[in-house]
Formats: structure tokens, sequence, C-alpha cells
């Protein structure tokens, strides 16, 4: 495999790291709260095997990718890498090569398993290509080399070793059968014995009406019993059931494991501390199929799901970083490819290279689009967005050439340089219709795909000539899921001829993260960048005081430098290009609107989006929060520090309506909450969404328990009545012209109006009434008269 060495060295650098982190956290287990999905990502048909101590195995389906069956690697359960493959080859056919006007989209490499036995790994995968399974065994899963037998076809097979040794395939559609395998494992010993009948399956579904009946076959022997998984698609969504006997070969009872949105097929393992979990998937639209971890009890002898649903979060060692493992940036200066990349079919290996720090595609015939073409390089996308670019320069492309990034999918979109005569355009296709097309001067371009799944599954398309102002082009393109290729939609990178072979197009680099500002690398592959805060010195926010919610982290590179999740890509203050649309912290996604003057706020936020502010806290000890918010009810948030909760989950008030249907986001009024801080000096701050639809303008920390608010925000109506008590309150009325003095020398006050709006210094110098925070934190009232 010619990514292979590379990895090996980058491999000893995740160790390093790994083990650092462990170090770092001892007996920190369940220290992180995970959503699920736990991988965002296409990852079908999961297995999860555990080998010695705590490292484990995974694989999954990859179809017509090349290479095949990715084997990731986990410690914690968390986090996951690649770390080799089955195979580089399933089989030189005309299918796997794009050749003879034959594909093997959809079909290649199927439900995968992996068992470890007796200190050897083995890996079954059927194919539809080949009409055969294909069993792979090493002794060393991470660095091989691997033998293959062809087995008969077994549809999604699985590999079961049982305590004497013996091994056997169990597999089927409908029914779920099983066949025992000669001792070398060269093949079946005898015939199949059918485990799972139709009648039994009906009597544990209770159903005779299936969209798929049964398959995904998963054997485990828990305490000297036998427990038989598999997926079955009736009723509301496809369902996980057991089987279960003190049999191996027959004897068994069904039950229904998982019936619940649509999470299902998979099986189940125990961690090394004994605890147990169950890893199925769901078909989740234009992102593929997304696999789901939790926990499982015990009762009267069945595995069953803790709280007998697909958890929206569950508590593990680590927290896990969107993209993370997925995917990574690629500059092209080394001499192999990192594993996260894949070709879409068997590559000619002739006809692509990594030189002068980049990588070079040249065309080997002429085909009519993209769908057809060899040598396109994929990396999955990851969810809820992401976003991928890259440099194309086409100074030896040919007429009629076409060389880009695309959205991969049967509804394939792509925007890309072509060569037209001595010229180039900017295109954007669909499929293989040109939609748009910009002439360009000079040869090569930047483009960019930004992804957006859970809602709406699309992906936007952009190209710039100088890598810092992207245009959009094209349509934004909808992203089904369909089952000619069977994968989520994937990023590109290819080169096709539609008039004479021989062109080479040269991509600088490959960048990916959650938008186009952010970078993920493999741990080791670049010198990491810390988060920083958002202001012209980078100064921490200083704990006592105010932060702004727009002032959020400019986020730094490497793994744990995000300083932001948001769930899409879209800023939705701009859904119009209204009033409101602001373009403060563009291309982030955050969604950040003006509301009066020059007073931003963060808003349209939903559960499980976060924010982290790098701060220097005074001291350790007791402070008050108050944060400006507005919602029209059942919102909350918490906070964290470093990654550990600072209080308890925090409830929005809910804003006072005019009427019985508009939402009123308009007004704001204080979150308070009592947190504590351990330890004094520079630290991160998370500000989390614990549930949907609130604003925050704001946060302000006070000293003490119970603490005065030191900005209080005044309701209409209510400014008038407050008045100046003494001269040690620092509250004082005075006049236009002495305030315009203050304004002057005080560079780092703040303004507000009666409403408890902040609002700018120029706008202070206007006519009405303020409130004035100075640095030492007192309120100053004046009153000037309309011109």
């Amino acid at each position: 495999m010619k990514n292979k060495e590379n990895f090996k060295i980058i491999k000893q650098t995740v160790g390093l790291l790994a083990l650092a982190a462990a170090l770092a956290l001892p007996g920190a287990a369940n220290a992180a709260t995970v959503s699920n999905p736990w991988i965002y990502s296409d990852v079908p048909d999961l297995c999860i095997a555990k080998g010695e101590g705590n490292n484990y195995y995974m694989v999954s389906t990859t179809m017509h990718y090349a290479p095949g069956v990715p084997i990731m690697k986990s410690t914690d359960l968390s986090n996951w890498r690649t770390v080799n493959y089955a195979y580089e080859t399933l089989t030189n056919n005309d299918n796997m090569n794009l050749n003879g006007g034959k594909n093997a989209y959809g079909k290649g490499s199927w439900a995968s398993a992996i068992r470890y036995n007796k200190g050897k790994w083995y890996i079954l995968t059927p194919s539809y290509t080949t009409n055969k399974t294909h069993l792979y065994i090493t002794d060393d899963i991470e660095n091989g080399p691997f033998t293959e037998k062809l087995l008969p076809f077994y549809h999604d097979p699985s590999i079961f070793f049982d305590d004497d040794g013996k091994a056997y395939v169990i597999y089927g559609g409908g029914q779920l059968s099983i066949v025992k395998l000669k001792a070398d494992l060269s093949g079946p010993d005898g015939g199949s014995t059918v485990l799972v009948s139709e009648a039994l399956r009906n009597q544990t579904s209770k159903t005779n009406s299936y969209i798929v009946a049964l398959e995904g076959a998963h054997m485990e022997k828990v305490n000297g019993e036998y427990y038989l998984f598999g997926i079955s698609w009736y009723g509301p969504c496809r369902t996980e059931l057991v089987f279960r006997s003190k049999n191996l070969m027959s004897g068994y009872s069904g039950s229904v494991f998982l019936q619940n949105n649509g999470v299902a097929q998979g099986s189940i393992f125990q961690t090394e501390a004994g605890k147990w979990y169950a890893y199925l998937f769901r078909d989740s639209g234009g992102i593929g199929r997304i696999p789901y971890l939790m926990e499982v009890e015990w009762k009267d002898g069945w595995p069953t799901v803790v709280g007998g649903k697909a958890p929206a979060t569950l508590n593990l060692e680590s927290e896990v970083e969107p993209g993370y493992g997925m995917v990574t940036s690629d500059d092209f200066d080394g001499p192999e490819l990192p594993l996260e990349w894949q070709w879409n079919h068997n590559p000619d290996n002739s006809k692509w290279t990594l030189s002068d720090g980049k990588l070079k595609i040249t065309t080997g015939r002429v085909d009519g689009k993209l769908y057809t073409a060899k040598n396109t390089l994929t990396q999955r996308t990851y969810g809820p967005k992401c976003s991928g670019r890259t440099l194309v320069n086409g100074k030896d492309m040919k007429d009629g050439d076409v060389a880009g990034l695309v959205a991969l999918a049967d509804s394939l979109g792509f925007v890309a340089l072509e060569k037209n005569g001595n010229g180039f355009e900017v295109v954007y296709y669909e499929r293989e219709y040109k939609i748009k097309s910009v002439p360009i001067n000079g040869n090569e371009a930047y483009f960019r795909i930004d992804f957006s799944f859970g809602s709406g599954d699309r992906a936007n398309f952009y190209y710039s000539l100088n890598g810092k102002d992207w245009t959009k082009i094209g349509n934004e393109l909808k992203l089904p899921y369909t089952l000619g290729m069977f994968v989520g939609y994937r990023f590109g990178l290819f080169n096709f001829a539609k008039k004479t072979a021989g062109g080479t197009a040269a991509f600088d680099w490959f960048k990916v993260g959650n938008d186009y500002n952010d970078e993920i690398y493999l741990d080791g592959a670049v010198e990491p960048v810390p988060q920083t805060a958002h202001n012209a010195t980078q100064t921490p926010w200083a704990i006592p005081g105010q932060i702004e919610a727009e002032d959020f982290d400019d986020p730094g590179k490497g793994k744990g430098a995000a300083s932001y999740s948001e769930n899409d890509v879209a800023n939705h203050s701009c859904d119009n290009d209204g009033a409101e649309c602001s373009k403060y912290r563009d291309g982030t996604g955050v969604d950040i609107y003006a509301k009066s003057g020059d007073r931003l706020i963060v808003g349209y936020i939903q559960k499980g989006e976060w924010l982290e502010y790098t701060v220097n806290v005074a001291k350790a000890g007791d402070y008050t929060l108050f944060a400006a918010v507005a919602s029209d009810g059942g919102s909350s948030f918490k906070l964290s520090i470093d990654g550990k909760d600072i209080g308890e989950e925090i409830a929005v008030p809910k804003a006072v309506k005019t009427d019985t249907t508009t939402q009123n986001f308009d007004d704001y009024s204080k979150a308070k909450a009592n947190v504590h801080f351990d330890s004094a000096g520079t630290h991160i701050l998370r500000f989390t969404a614990t549930a949907d639809w609130f604003d925050i303008d704001y946060f302000n920390f006070a000293e003490g328990k119970d603490a005065t608010d030191p900005a209080p925000i005044v309701k209409p109506g209510e400014g008038q009545k407050q008045e100046c008590e003494d001269a040690e309150s620092g509250c004082m009325a005075i006049s236009g012209q002495s305030i315009r003095g203050l304004v002057a020398d005080e560079t780092s006050a703040q303004y507000f109006n009666l409403r408890g709006d902040r609002v700018s210094k120029n706008a202070a110098m206007k006519a009405g009434v303020y409130l004035v925070k100075t640095s030492k934190g007192a309120f100053l009232k004046r009153v000037e008269k309309s011109r």
C-alpha cells in the first residue's frame, strides 16, 4: 500500500501523544460527555473487537473505494484513527478498475466483521463484485501482512470462534444460518444450519411485513450462552433483534434489542473494565450511515440498552472532536499519502505522483464524465458541517481537461478548472452537466466546498483567484442518499480528459476542517497552534469582568485547538440579507446578528453548540455569573473551565410575550448563577447550549456568591427612575459637555441606552439618555436635550 510507511512515522507520534494524555488523566474514566452519533461520519456496517488491554479495533464498509475495509483503532472508545486496511486491492477485474464501461459502485466489499482469537486477527468481508467472501488473517492488525482465503459468497457474514477453537460463519438475508469452517479455514466443512427461521423472526418482531426482513448477523458468547444479533426493518424504523440459546446450533428464542430512531445493525462488546456497550448505526441522509454507541445492561439474561433508546449523549473517557480520525489536511510534501485517503475504485498508480510538494494526476484516457474517470482521490465528509478546499494548477493540462474538487456520490457536483483552447475557465458541474462557467486569466484557482448535514443536507461551491476572496458558483446542491454508490458524500480531487489524454493537474494541498478557517491535521503532522483570545492583543478576558459572546476565541491548529462548534455553515441572520445581517466573524458559521447600533448578538443557538473564551481568573473562589440572554422558553446552557463544569445547568429566563403567537427574542433579561473557579490564572471557558433556541449578548462575572449585578439591564421606562444616591456609588448626573469629556478620555468605557442595549461611543454623542460604565465599574447617567 503506497501510503503505509508514512503512517508508521505518524503512528509513533500518535502513540506518544496518547501516552501523554493517559498520564495526564489518571483514572479519568467517563470524564467527558460525548454526543451521539459518537462518530459523525460515514462508518456503516461497523464491527468492533477488543484486542489486548485497552486496544479496540473497528472495521466498516467502504464499498468500491480502495484500499478497502479500513481498520480503525481506539484506546478510549472516543477517538478512532485508521491504522491499516484489510486489502490494497480487492480484485483486479474490469469493475474495480473502471474499465470497459464497468464499475463496482455500491458493491466492492460489504458488511465486514473482525475477530481476535488466540493471538490472531480475522477480518471477513463479502463482495458482490467477486461473488466471494474474503477472509483476511494476520498476527499484526496494524502492520500486517495479511493472508487471504476465498470462501463461498455469504450475505452479511460474521466469523465466530467457539471455546473449542472451531470457527463458523453466521450469515443470511431473511433468515440467519451457520456453517462450520474447515480447520485451515479454507472453506466450509459441511452444509449450513438455520439458526433463526422466518417463523422465529416473525414471532419476535410480531409481523410478517418487512422492508428488510433480517440480516447483519453478529454472534457473541457470554457466560456460556450464545447471542445472535440481526437487523430487521419493519414498523416505524430499522430495528435490532437479538436471539439467544445455550446451544450454538439450535434452540434460539428472540427479543427486540432496540427499536428507536432507526438505530440498528451491530452487536455488543465488553471493555477491559468490564463495562458493556452496543454499537449500531443509523441511515442519516447525505452524510451516509453513522454509528451510535450506547451502554448495555443485563436483565434476566438478556442484553438491553440502558434507558431503552439510543441516548443523545453518553459518558466516555475523552471528548470527541468533529472530524479527527476521519479526515486530514494534506500538504502533499511527504513521500506517501495518509491513510485517510482512498481512491474511487482501484487507482492507476502509473498516472499519479507526489512530487515537488504537490499531488499530480495525469489522465490516461478520455472520459465523458467524472463518474467513469480513474484516479479520483477521496476522503470522507463529517458532520454537522465541514469545509474542504484545494489549489489547482493547470499549467500542464490539455485542452478539454477538467480538474478540481467534487462532492462525490450519485448526485455529484463539482467546481473545477477547465482548459478551453489556450485559456481556462472556472466551471461548476452537476453530474455530467456544465451549469456555470467563468473565464479567468492565468492557469490556477482555489476551490472550496462547504457541506452541511442534519437539517436539509446540502453543499455549496466556491472559487477564489487569490485564496482569500471567495465567490460562490453554481447552485446549492442537495445531497440525497441513494443506493447507486450506497455511501455518504465525500470530498474528491480529480483530473479527467474530455478530448485528449496525457494532461496533468497539480494540487498544491488539501485543507479540511469545520469551516474554511479551520485545518485538521493528523496528530504530529504539523506543529500545533493554540487558540487565542479574539482581541487586538490576544489578551485573555479578565474575570471578574464582562465578555461579549461574539468575541469567542480565534481557533488554533491541531487537535484541541477548535474554539467553537456550530451545527451548520450558514449565519442565519443573513438568510434574508436584512438589516440584522452581520459579517462579524464571517466564515465561522456562528449566527451573529446586529440588534441595534453596533450591538452584536449570538443567536439561533441550538443544543450542543459551544463557544470558548481564553480568560484570566483574578483569584480562585466563588463568582456570580450574569448572562444577558433572550429566549421564548425552555432554553438552557452550562459553563465549564478546562473541560470541568463550574456550576449547574443554567436556565434561560422566558421573555414576556406581547401576544400568544409571536416569539420574543428582543426582550433580554439576566440568567444568574453561582459558579466556582478552582484556581486563578489563564483557563479556557466554554459556554455550551444544553437546549435549543436562545440568544446571548454577553457574560458578566462578579466576585463572590450572590453578588450584585454590575451592569443591570434597564427596562424601558425604568431609566428615568435611576438616580445617583451618593458620590461614593460612582453614579452622578453630569452635563452633556462633561460626558463628552469623559467619552473622549475614557477609552475603555461601555455605553448603554435606557433599554440596556450597548451602543457605540459615537452613538452616545447623540442626543438622548445613556448609562456609561467606566473601566472602574462606575455608572454615569447623562440627560441631554434633543436638538
